[in-house]
């Protein structure tokens, strides 16, 4: 008995099984054989296939295709099964032809059926025609006999199925020759999953459950039952003849899913050159144009290329690079900027000469062996970088050039994560949207999955028994379906190419634009050996361009280029140096933004190894490559050989490269060689290190070295190989990264424009780029109904203009009417003007308002209280007025002058609208609350800092409680530099909470962590203190009764010197009062003269400038031991 009729999770929403269960089902209960039949999709043949060679038992490929009936028009079910190579390959073609056609007809699909087994099941149109037609019944069977040329034609019977049918369809198969076939329809594996398969069937079909418990306890029909359990059932039915057929297909079924050979599509050269010949003249022209001017050794570079081109045309990829060559040479005549580089293609020179890369492999010692190893002979692996706005146009062209049916775009499947699952299930069981949200927030946020959240919170526990259905059932049913695949899309990224129609290969369907889309996912694609290449969409190239464009408008910039930029400008790493990194790529997580703080990185190696350690595994480096950087932990190497090829990192081995490089020099690998001790490194994969240990000690000693010294180093470069970064990669992308910073240092109007733009839905990122812009000197402007176009734009003079598209609540099409508007009749004169002048549509107060509390108005010359009251009769003039302009004249109303909005209310309202403050701010009253050298704003705060004070508006206060039944908080504070969350446990909170309250200004002194589970960093509080408060306590505001201006910024660094006399008498304590009293934002760098040793002080330890901490440091180390030094 064989099971020939399943359906698993990738029937999207109709089951919870997995095809790897269902193999393991199957085979726990005693079958040798299984197919997987899934609706019309073959997503998941490929998990199916190789679960089932795993577990040794004999996969059958097989579909469930929906078509509109042989004798009727309605849509039932034909199941196809795989009997041999050619089925396999039809049943690609059935499933892409249905999945690319809005219906489909037998007839569509008939000259398919060649190699397939054809099942009528026992539920389709079959049963429905033969009771009532016996007739057509016939001539169904006839049509399938004929089409499929040969009689391979089966009829699915059951044991419970009603006895006249039965008879009928015995007597059919005698009349045609068709075959009895046992089959019933598994869904899930087992029958304690029918609950759980109830609910994830009414999730795809957006209903709810009623009544829970009576579903819960219906009968399980559809899951697998041991074979010998089957195989009684259907013989007692007398179906043993339908038993044994399965057994038979089952044997019969022959095909094997086989990687194939990539078949690239042959590129056309002019003039008829060979691929080899013409990727040659490519690269030597892009070669001598790339080091024109520059003062390097030619040779070097020549030779390097002549043994890259080598190796390319000699493992067949040179149609691979021109393939790839001419998408980047679109991409560039379009003015569509491409990445410098991304993965381990930047290490190609050949690459780079064909303006593939932007990066220089020989000047920053890249290895062409770790992109493309002969030694390996794999396929290259090229990703290009474009901008988010632009991809669309290469996805096009590659259509156009190598045909529709030739390109796909990867499918990836979204599945159901924890918090996703609980609120699809909550949903089917009938909770409302409150009790979901509810339950879905009690979640802890870092939990791996369902159980960990469970085991380890309490207050989601709790939400469970507050429901009001059975909250551990509901617990249980999402377990069972957490991970399962909801819904497919796009990968991000991924392109397949071939030279033949690609459902030769793989099943496809239609995308959203019409284009294909593979049905297997990225990993089964690249097994089947397709050439697969990834496009990924960069914003940040955007925002590049964009700043690119706006300082080529500016006349003494109109030259500048970006290629040519000194990526060891002081002024850029300064902004890495203070963690000012917000809108640089890669650069603006707070850990990232912390670690540079504690590098003080001086050069662009620095940013290098920063962004390749900032990463899982290799972080358990950064404190001792900081602290050797500074001189605070000495550069011990296993072997001095190794010392020049280590320098650049301080004696820690961070790239792959430096592996292959020790492996190289200290052992006499080739690099290729070298390559594949690294992966087997990398990999950990014991047997193969075991093997390539042997010849590197012996390697080590024919070198000269001593064995034991070649075992030390083996032991050394095996610990950090598994953590090693690709350092093409890194460079490459620290160089856009270097990029970006270069042009917000010296270019900042163009940066935030850029980068404004890019996140204008994003109102949390918006505020602190608009802190950020606003503290560097560039002017901003709200909104202007005669100056603003959609996004932020720039002024002659240098200053960025809010765009329409940041007021929220406006109507995108009334922002382009307005704009067209503008554009076609010139500025609005006035209130009347703008009102008579818009669309009928569009003349209503709500559509309004928003403009009036945005401040895009202002220019009429009219407060906001004042354009709020008169709105309606303006509105109302024109509406009388009709298309008359004279008697609109007549008829318009002056504005009625009101007093303007409390300040409160019109900063609440510019908040709302706009996501910011813009004519002032809730704390700046307060600004004087606790003196400049005792607090620090939140764009300041560093992970590390014990007593770091701030000012913030709170926004939000949720308070919980804890396991104990204490209460605590969580407050969502803000000041002019960004947004923060501050905790307060329950002995604070007791003290604390009359004033945690929404809209207050607090004081708050804590310690700054990291979130757990995030990346924003928090303030867990020990004081909190009402602004008000305080200034009673500490002073109030200046005369003018204006808040004076913040000085205390990062300026520069001190240097202390500190003598052993020094250190003797006590300077160390002394100097800690100076830091506590003294704190601010200017790096510290003591130098202790006893041992030479420098030492980098965490910013929780840097001081404020100015003379009374000059004077301050100077009576504990002296006059002479104190430099403070201006950046």
């Amino acid at each position: 008995m064989v099971p020939l009729q399943t359906k698993t999770a990738f029937s999207l929403l109709q089951s919870p099984m997995m095809p790897a269960q269902l193999v393991k089902s199957a085979k726990a209960k005693g079958y040798t054989a299984v197919a997987i039949t899934d609706n019309n999709v073959l997503y998941g043949m490929d998990n199916f296939y190789r679960a089932a060679k795993a577990a040794d038992i004999k996969p059958i490929l097989g579909l469930t295709a929906t078509l509109h009936g042989l004798v009727t028009s309605q849509p039932y079910p034909i199941v196809f099964l795989v009997e041999n190579q050619t089925g396999y390959h039809h049943l690609l073609a059935i499933s892409s032809y249905i999945q690319t056609h809005d219906t489909t007809s037998f007839a569509d699909i008939a000259q398919f059926l060649p190699g397939l087994y054809v099942i009528l099941p026992a539920v389709g149109e079959l049963s429905v025609v033969l009771g009532a037609e016996p007739e057509r019944a016939l001539t169904m069977i006839q049509t399938l006999i004929t089409a499929s040329a040969a009689n391979y034609i089966f009829l699915g019977v059951t044991p419970t199925m009603r006895p006249e049918l039965l008879t009928a369809m015995k007597q059919l198969a005698d009349t045609t020759g068709a075959r009895l076939l046992a089959m019933a329809e598994v869904t899930y594996a087992d029958a304690s999953d029918q609950f759980a398969a109830q609910v994830i069937q009414k999730l795809g079909q957006g209903e709810v459950i009623t009544n829970v418990g009576q579903a819960q306890r219906e009968p399980a029909t559809a899951y697998l039952p041991t074979a010998s359990e089957w195989q009684a059932s259907f013989e007692t039915a007398g179906l043993a003849e339908a038993v044994a057929n399965t057994d038979w297909i089952a044997a019969h079924s022959d095909f094997e899913l086989v990687k194939s050979a990539v078949t690239l599509p042959a590129f056309t050269t002019p003039n008829g050159e060979t691929s080899a010949d013409y990727l040659r003249t490519l690269a030597q022209t892009g070669l001598k144009n790339r080091l024109h001017g520059l003062d390097v050794d030619a040779s070097v570079y020549r030779q390097r290329l002549d043994e890259e081109l080598a190796v390319i045309i000699d493992l067949g990829f040179a149609d691979y690079f021109l393939i790839v060559w001419d998408v980047i040479n679109f991409a560039h005549k379009q003015a569509i900027r491409t990445g410098p580089g991304r993965g381990s293609a930047a290490g190609s020179l050949v690459a780079y000469t064909l303006w593939i890369t932007d990066v220089d492999p020989i000047a920053y010692d890249l290895l062409f062996e770790r992109f493309l190893n002969p030694e390996r002979a794999q396929m290259p692996d090229i990703d290009i970088d474009i901008p988010d706005n632009r991809r669309e146009e290469v996805l096009a062209y590659l259509h156009e050039k190598y045909g529709h049916e030739r390109v796909a775009q990867i499918i990836t499947f979204s599945t159901m994560a924890q918090r996703a699952v609980i609120r699809d299930v909550a949903r089917v069981f009938g909770l409302n949207p409150s009790q979901i949200d509810t339950l879905s927030k009690a979640m802890p946020r870092d939990a791996a999955d369902l159980t960990s959240a469970y085991e380890q919170s309490q207050p989601f526990r709790n939400a469970l028994i507050d429901v009001p259905v059975d909250g551990e059932l509901l617990y249980e049913t999402a377990r069972k379906l957490e991970g399962l695949p909801r819904n497919s899309s796009l990968h991000a990224a991924g392109v397949v190419l071939s030279a033949d129609p690609l459902v030769d290969t793989m099943p496809v369907q239609l995308g959203e634009d019409g284009r294909l889309v593979t049905q297997l996912p990225k990993g089964p694609v690249e097994a089947l050996g397709l050439l697969k290449m990834d496009f990924l969409a960069l914003s940040n190239l955007n925002i590049l361009d964009i700043a690119l464009r706006e300082i080529q408008k500016q006349e003494d910039s109109a030259n500048f280029n970006i290629a040519t930029i000194d990526l060891n400008d002081d002024a850029t790493l300064r902004l890495f140096r203070h963690g000012m990194t917000n809108g640089v790529f890669q650069f603006e997580s707070a850990g990232m933004k912390n670690i540079l703080r504690q590098l003080q990185p001086d050069r662009f190696e620095d940013i290098v190894a920063a962004n390749a350690l900032f990463r899982p595994g290799p972080m358990q480096n950064i404190p001792h490559f900081v602290a050797r950087k500074h001189g605070q932990e000495a550069q011990d190497v296993p072997d001095q050989s190794m010392a020049d090829i280590l320098a650049p990192t301080y004696g820690i081995i961070v790239y792959q490269e430096q592996v292959m490089r020790v492996a190289e020099q200290f052992a006499g690998f080739s690099l290729g060689g070298a390559d594949l001790l690294r992966r087997a490194m990398s990999k950990k994969d014991g047997a193969k290190i075991a093997a390539m240990k042997t010849d590197f000690v012996n390697g080590a000693v024919a070198k000269g070295h001593d064995s034991q010294v070649a075992e030390q180093v083996f032991g050394y470069i095996e610990t950090f190989a598994q953590y090693g970064f690709n350092r093409s990669h890194a460079v490459a992308y620290s160089k856009l990264a270097f990029q970006l910073a270069y042009i917000k240092a010296h270019y900042p109007a163009a940066f935030y424009k850029a980068v404004l733009n890019d996140a204008i839905a994003d109102k949390k990122k918006v505020s602190t780029y608009i802190a950020e812009a606003k503290a560097s000197g560039v002017t901003l402007l709200g909104p202007s109904i005669n100056h603003s176009w959609q996004g932020y734009s720039m002024n002659k003079a240098g200053a960025l203009q809010m765009g329409l598209a940041s007021i929220s609540g406006m109507r995108r099409d009334f922002r382009e009417s307005i704009l067209r508007e503008r554009q076609e009749n010139g500025a609005f004169k006035d209130l009347g003007n703008l009102i008579g002048r818009l669309e009928s549509k569009y003349r209503k107060a709500e559509q309004l308002e928003p403009l009036v509390y945005a401040g895009a108005l202002d220019e009429f010359g009219y407060n906001r209280a004042s354009i709020l009251a008169s709105l309606r009769g303006f509105i109302d003039a024109v509406g009388l007025a009709g298309e008359s302009m004279s008697l609109f004249a007549s008829l318009t109303p002056k504005v009625r002058e009101v007093d303007e909005l409390p300040s409160a209310e019109k900063l609440g309202y510019e908040r709302e609208y706009l996501g910011v403050y813009l004519s002032g701010h809730p704390i700046e009253p307060y600004l004087n609350a606790i003196p400049e050298n005792k607090r620090l704003d939140i764009a300041s705060l560093a992970v590390g800092m014990n007593q770091a004070t701030i000012i913030v508006y709170v926004e939000n206060v949720k308070k919980i409680r804890t396991k104990k039944g204490d209460q605590m908080a969580f407050v969502d504070g803000m000041d002019l530099t960004g947004s923060i969350s501050i905790t307060l446990f329950p002995q604070l909170f007791m003290r604390s909470a009359a004033l945690l309250e929404p809209e207050k200004v607090l004081v708050v002194t804590g310690k700054v962590e990291q979130q757990r589970g995030r990346d924003d960093i928090q303030i867990v509080a020990n004081t909190v203190m009402d602004a008000g408060e305080a200034i009673k306590r500490f002073g109030s505001a200046n005369s003018q009764g204006q808040p004076e201006a913040l000085t205390s910024r990062a300026t520069g660094r001190w240097y202390l010197k500190i003598t052993a006399a020094a250190e003797a008498a006590g300077a160390l304590d002394a100097l800690n009062v100076v830091i506590q009293s003294h704190h601010g934002k200017n790096p510290v760098l003591a130098v202790y003269e006893a041992t030479g040793k420098k030492l980098a002080l965490g910013q929780q330890n840097w001081l404020t400038d100015g003379d009374d901490t000059l004077n301050a440091l100077q009576q504990i180390l002296g006059a002479n031991n104190v430099v403070f030094q201006l950046d």
